[in-house]
């Protein structure tokens, strides 16, 4: 009951509060708790989480966040996610998993079977059954990515089906954006290496996982072209991709491309602050409350109006540790008590989205520790 209370009366004060058709579903399942690759999987998983919430940010779409990790990475959190999936006609979908991934030589799919944190056959799951089960969905774009081994497991049977500180957001990166995630319809599907490959994983010189090479490769081709405003299009970006990544390990990705440019192309628009309208099954989370907090269409004087309510609500105690990261989620730029991130919170100017990158909560779902990033618009 206190936390509809707090929600509503806090929508009420906060009134510029992005209401959008447009919603980015964007589902990620990484094995980060793999004894050999977790450490990998858990970098993919920060760096992607992320990503979509850059594209979500600079694209002006709602993000409705399906994040599974850990022990939540499992066949019956994706069947259910899949089943449960519903989008509208001017939808994006992206998918994408980190782990494990295996293959029959029976197999007729040229994309491997993913082993979401098993290592029984009966719970893998064909990553191209993901693209088709999204094929069943209105959403405009689906795109299904996987950095995973595509090797031939002895024993495994064929399925068949049917940067460092905060973003910030120039007009280069939203252009680039708005071009590859607004202006095409159909399906894309990638993976990190061809039938009969292993995926190789990248560490940074201090030894530290920098994540897949895949995954490094393909974001590392999508920020450059977004950071330079390129006129670029999917085929490019994924044929860079690809020879990036066998230039950095012996393993070659694949990619089927099914897209074409909208007749109605959507026009580029300035990033709006990201904090969400609810509907009426469904409230704002404390990451959004904050991110609403920092929206500078109300005045500095009425977000500081809710602030020790705020703080109450969000925090267990006003000395609650903020880290704040850099682009790569792991680089610390700045750490703070919650008292001081919350003052700073309410004079902010062109906050676009907060987002949580790790966190600690209590009982009452308050947290303990919050590491987030911070996307802004120049």
């Amino acid at each position: 009951m206190m936390k509809k209370f707090f929600c509503l009366s806090f929508l009420c004060l906060c009134l510029t509060i992005n209401i959008k058709a447009q919603t980015l579903h964007a589902i990620v399942f990484a094995d980060t708790n793999d004894p050999n690759i977790g450490i990998f999987d858990k970098q993919d998983y920060t760096n992607i989480t992320l990503e979509v919430n850059t594209i979500a940010s600079a694209t002006s779409m709602k993000l409705k966040k399906y994040f599974y990790k850990d022990d939540a990475c499992s066949i019956t959190n994706l069947t259910n996610t899949l089943e449960n999936l519903r989008t509208e006609s001017d939808d994006v979908v992206i998918f994408y998993y980190s782990g494990h991934g295996i293959r029959s030589i029976d197999d007729k799919s040229s994309y491997p079977q993913m082993c979401l944190g098993s290592h029984y056959q009966q719970n893998f799951y064909p990553l191209e059954k993901v693209l088709f089960k999204l094929k069943q969905q209105t959403a405009r774009l689906k795109i299904v990515i996987g950095d995973c081994c595509n090797s031939i497991g002895s024993g495994v049977s064929p399925k068949d089906y049917a940067t460092k500180g905060a973003t910030i957001l120039t007009k280069e990166p939203v252009n680039t954006y708005n071009n590859l995630f607004m202006n095409y319809k159909g399906t894309i599907i990638a993976t990190g290496s061809q039938q009969g490959e292993n995926s190789g994983t990248v560490s940074w010189k201090d030894g530290s996982p920098a994540g897949g090479a895949f995954t490094i490769c393909l974001l590392t081709v999508l920020q450059g072209s977004a950071s330079n405003g390129l006129e670029t299009n999917w085929e490019e970006i994924l044929e860079v991709t690809k020879q990036t990544t066998k230039q950095l390990r012996p393993h070659t990705p694949i990619y089927d491309i099914n897209v074409q440019p909208i007749n109605n192309e959507h026009q580029n628009t300035t990033p709006q602050n990201q904090a969400s309208a609810t509907s009426d099954d469904e409230e704002m989370d404390r990451i959004e409350l904050l991110t609403a907090i920092g929206n500078e269409a109300n005045s500095i004087d009425e977000r500081i109006q809710i602030k020790d309510a705020a703080l109450k609500y969000v925090f267990a105690t006003p000395e609650t540790k903020v880290e704040i990261v850099g682009r790569n989620g792991t680089t610390i730029v700045a750490t703070e008590k919650a008292i001081d991130f919350m003052i700073r919170l309410c004079t902010t100017h062109n906050l676009i989205n907060l987002v949580e990158v790790d966190s600690q909560k209590n009982d009452n779902g308050q947290y303990t520790y919050l590491k987030i990033h911070e996307i802004y618009k120049k």
